[in-house]
Order: structure tokens, then C-alpha cells, then sequence
């Protein structure tokens, strides 16, 4: 990020004389305007969100750039990948495990993706595992859009889910 010179892209703030000196005597510094400007991009990113602190507008048009960029990136959230009688939805992340390495794709636009390529959940498993046969039921983990937890895909085929 490079820093502007122009003085009409700042907006000064007005902090009492004695914090001030406080913190050019602590900081050792006689600008600390660095210093402030990164505690408040910290506050805002780690309160980005939170309801508590922001307006319910601010919080709305966030779901709304989300949603945005989530239809951007994996497409409709409504719609997804058969895979026989199990639906993942659009944005479902699939995990396999082949010799301690954990491997991802995930469901983009109603087609598994794995790096660069549309495959199927066996062709997937086939490809981590080296080309070895596999039955993906049994290596795969899926999680699904907002939800934390990775469930065993032949648990979820059982459950018809």
C-alpha cells in the first residue's frame, strides 16, 4: 500500500494533548499516526461483522456482498452436484486424506472441482490416491456451505441425506 502525500485524502482527528504525549513518549516516535491508523484497521477487522458494535444496515449490506461473492465464486447456493442420491450444494468443500496429506475440491457451478479439473467424486479419489482404485463413499468428507463440521460422506449416502 503505498502512502499518499495529498492532505484531502486524510481526515484529522481530534485526541487529547496528553494521550498524545503519552504515546510519543511510549512509542519513542515523534509521528504516531502510523501507530493509531493500524489500531483502528485492527478494530475494524476484528470486528468486521459483529452485531454488537455495527448497524443492522452495515450488517445487511455485508450478508449482501457475501452472498454476492459467493455466487460470484461458486454460483447459485440453491442448486449443486448430484452424486446419486446425495445433493451438495454449490460451495461444499471435499476433503480426502491419502498418506497423512489432506487434498480439497470443492463444488463450483454444479461440478466438482479439483485444482483445475471437473471430476467425479471417484475420479477425485482415484486422482489423490494415485490413480489406485478407490471407493469414495469411504475416503471422502464433506462439508457443507456455513457449517464448521466435515461429515463422512457413506454416513450421510446412509442417511439419504
Amino acid at each position: 500500500m503505498s502512502i499518499s502525500t495529498n492532505p484531502t485524502d486524510y481526515v484529522y482527528v481530534p485526541l487529547r494533548a496528553d494521550l498524545f504525549a503519552e504515546l510519543i513518549r511510549r512509542s519513542g516516535r515523534s509521528d504516531v499516526s502510523v501507530y493509531v491508523e493500524n489500531q483502528v484497521q485492527d478494530f475494524l477487522e476484528a470486528t468486521k461483522g459483529d452485531p454488537s458494535i455495527w448497524s443492522a444496515e452495515y450488517i445487511e449490506r455485508q450478508a449482501q456482498d457475501t452472498d454476492q461473492e459467493f455466487i460470484k465464486k461458486y454460483g447459485n447456493p440453491s442448486r449443486g452436484y448430484q452424486w446419486q442420491n446425495l445433493f451438495l450444494p454449490n460451495g461444499s468443500q471435499i476433503r480426502m486424506t491419502y498418506r497423512g496429506d489432506a487434498h480439497y475440491a470443492y463444488i463450483q457451478h454444479e461440478r466438482l472441482r479439483f485444482g483445475s479439473q471437473d471430476l467425479s467424486p471417484s475420479e477425485f479419489a482415484r486422482s489423490v490416491a494415485n490413480n489406485t482404485n478407490r471407493n469414495a463413499w469411504r475416503d471422502i468428507y464433506i462439508q457443507f456451505p456455513g457449517e464448521a463440521d466435515w461429515k463422512f460422506a457413506d454416513e450421510l449416502r446412509r442417511q439419504g441425506k
